[in-house]
Order: structure tokens, then sequence, then C-alpha cells
């Protein structure tokens, strides 16, 4: 037979109180019920712990030996429960977060900053940098801010992913390119293409983005330079090596000494950026509170991911 915790608290509250009566008051139990939790704890341990004595007891020298590691119980049960609190008012935690450069600089830091002020005492931890999905270890991370879609396949079973926001991806190009001083305002993808194009690394999802647009059109671009970096993208397209891509709502975050063109008008290109985190039941307190902010009225992240990941690509 196991031994119940309530038993045993049930005993430390009448051993300090003297007897049955004064502990069921402070455990707000009846009479019946704490005599029937130490009878049942004696008869477990196997021998007296207590001697009835007028309306109170006395304890058994087996009683009083069992006594200390009981006090030492109930401290530790306070501490779990101070420590379950702290967790579930964020007073205390870790939040991992991996995100993509582009996404860390220019979408994710002031949420970031907004909930560092809100919950002091959760730790931050974030990593930037490309993010390859074939080699990742899932359980380090709380939440991954992706510029694509993962392939179902590779989600662990117990991970979701939905869309987070979207946004428009144009041509940048130097201010003294032609194009510029003639005021143009936009250029399809054959134009585009007529220029030198400079890429990001092969992990950045704008590149893959707009490569697949031109797959998608049954074009190649002719020459290429490579670059690995937001900042040395824009150092190489400020030097007229070429013609690059990048996000509106970063743009609009910076003051580069760039123009941009829309891409493809009238409909322009777009990309869709990811939340992927363990499904909602295994989320942490600070995780859900940190994706409470992300959120606008309403939105429930992962509310269907089953349905989300039979539609993932």
């Amino acid at each position: 037979m196991k031994i119940s915790p309530e038993d045993l608290l049930s005993f430390l509250e009448v051993a300090e109180q003297g007897g049955v009566a004064h502990a069921s008051e402070r455990l707000h139990r009846s009479q019946p019920t704490i005599s029937g939790r130490l009878q049942r704890l004696q008869r477990i341990v196997g021998e007296p712990l207590y001697l009835r004595e007028g309306r109170g007891i006395r304890l058994s020298p087996a009683g009083e030996a069992l006594l200390p590691l009981l006090r030492s119980l109930r401290s530790d049960l306070q501490r779990i429960e101070d420590w379950v609190s702290r967790r579930q008012q964020q007073q205390e935690g870790q939040l991992r977060i991996a995100a993509s450069s582009t996404v860390a600089n220019y979408f994710l830091m002031e949420h970031l900053a907004r909930f560092r002020s809100l919950y002091p005492g959760v730790e931050l931890r974030l990593q930037t940098g490309a993010l390859a999905w074939e080699d990742w270890n899932w359980k380090d991370w709380d939440l991954l801010f992706t510029e694509e879609a993962i392939a179902a396949e590779q989600l662990p079973e117990d991970f979701c992913q939905s869309p987070w926001r979207e946004d428009e991806l144009v041509a940048i190009l130097p201010l003294q390119h032609p194009w510029v001083l003639a005021g143009k305002q936009s250029a399809t993808w054959t134009e585009i293409l007529q220029e030198p194009i400079v890429w990001r690394e092969p992990h950045s999802g704008i590149r893959r983005r707009v490569a697949a647009a031109l797959r998608a059109a049954g074009l190649k671009p002719s020459y290429t330079v490579e670059v690995t970096g937001v900042e040395a993208l824009r150092e190489a397209v400020a030097a007229g090596l070429g013609i690059g891509f990048a996000s509106v709502e970063a743009l609009d975050k910076v003051r580069w000494p760039l123009a941009s063109l829309r891409l493809e008008p009238p409909q322009g290109l777009f990309w869709t950026l990811y939340l992927v985190h363990p499904q909602p039941a295994l989320a942490s307190h600070a995780l859900r509170a940190f994706l409470q902010l992300l959120a606008p009225a309403g939105v429930n992240y992962c509310a269907d991911s089953s349905a989300r990941r039979r539609q993932a690509p």
C-alpha cells in the first residue's frame, strides 16, 4: 500500500496541534476523516505512531522519529507550491526562441522587449541565423519563427505550425540606378533578369521565395552574386553589384540608401512568416504568455493543428 502525502501531513498536523480536533479545524476536514487517515498510516507503518491520552495524543517513539521527516516534506511541498505559483505568474521560467536573421532583426525584437518588460523574471534565450530543419534539435526550443512553411514530415508530432504574418517582397537597387532616376515604380521578372542578381545565402527564406517565383515563371538569372547576411546584401546592392530583394516591413524600419521596386505588378510578390511551437497542451506558461502578445485579438495559434498538419506542404 502506498503512503498518501495527505495522510502524512494530517499526522504532522495532529502531532503539532496535540489532537485530532484542532488538526481537523486547521485542515478543514472532519474529525472522522482525520482519524481515518491516521489509522491508515499506522497500518502501513505496522506499529503505533501515537497513543491516545485524554482528548489528545502522545507520540510513540516511531511517531517521534517520523516527525522531522514530515516537517521536511511539508517544507519541500511548500517550495514546490511556491515554484508552481511563480511559473504560473511568469515570475520565473525560460523562453527559448530561434529565428532567422531577418525575422529577428526586423519583426521580433519589439515583441521580445515588451515581453521582457512584463515578465522580467523569465530568462530569454534567442538564437538567430540560418535554421536547418534536417538537423534541428526540437526539444531544445519553445518557439521558432520561420520564413516558410516546414514540411509536415519534418515536424515532430507534438509540434504545430501556423501563419504569423504576411509581407511583400520588393527589389532593392541603388539610388543612382537608371530605373530610379527615370521614376520607375515596379518591374517584371523579365526586366529584373536583365540585371545582375545579389542573393542572400541558400537558407534565406527571401531567396527561396524569389527563386520559387522565378521557377514558376520558367525563368533563371544569368549572372548572380551570393552574400551572407542582411548587411552584406545592403552593401553589395549599394555598391552596384546587382539587384537584391528585401521585405517591405523590414525596409520600413531601416534607413538604407537604396530604392525599391514592386515585383510583377499589379499583384506583387508576397511571403508568409510562420510560428512553430509545441502543441498548446504542451506549451509552458512563458510560451503561452508570449504567444498572447503576438496574437491579434481572437487568434488562437495552432488551434486546429491536425488540419494544418494535413494541409502543410
